[in-house]
């Protein structure tokens, strides 16, 4: 079993349904949401919604120790490489890319959109739900 880390780093991504992936040899996949908020039980305004710039960066550095915590353990206790779905281009999902990826997770760039994916992004999600290597 794959785990895919539902990245929501704002009001807008929370709204939208989560992608569907297609794995290869039919491999289930289990889906987690993660919130870009310092609690994850009731989410208090997401990252990408706070206003004030300088509560902004605080909040990124804390999240984005908080999120590798997550992906490295999730990596540990499944025994493969967690999938992170990321699908704007903001601070949150910036965040949680280069965390991800130093947490040892591969980062999916998952929105449909022709907007250049950014550093850690190894896989685009493709419209049938399958899986492509980005290259540079």
């Amino acid at each position: 079993m794959r785990y895919a880390i539902n990245f929501i780093g704002s009001e807008a991504v929370r709204n939208r349904p989560v992608p569907e992936l297609v794995l290869l040899n039919d491999e289930p996949v289990r889906h987690k949401n993660w919130f870009a908020s310092t609690r994850q039980e009731v989410p208090n305004p997401l990252l990408d919604d706070v206003q004030s710039a300088m509560l902004r960066l605080i909040r990124a550095a804390l999240l984005a120790y908080q999120f590798y915590l997550f992906v490295h353990n999730t990596r540990l206790w499944s025994g493969k490489r967690p999938l992170i779905l990321i699908r704007e281009r903001s601070l949150a999902n910036r965040v949680a890319a280069y965390a991800g990826s130093w947490g040892g997770g591969d980062v999916v760039k998952a929105d449909l959109g022709n907007v250049r994916p950014f550093g850690p992004i190894r896989y685009v999600l493709e419209d049938d739900g399958s899986l492509s290597l980005w290259t540079r």
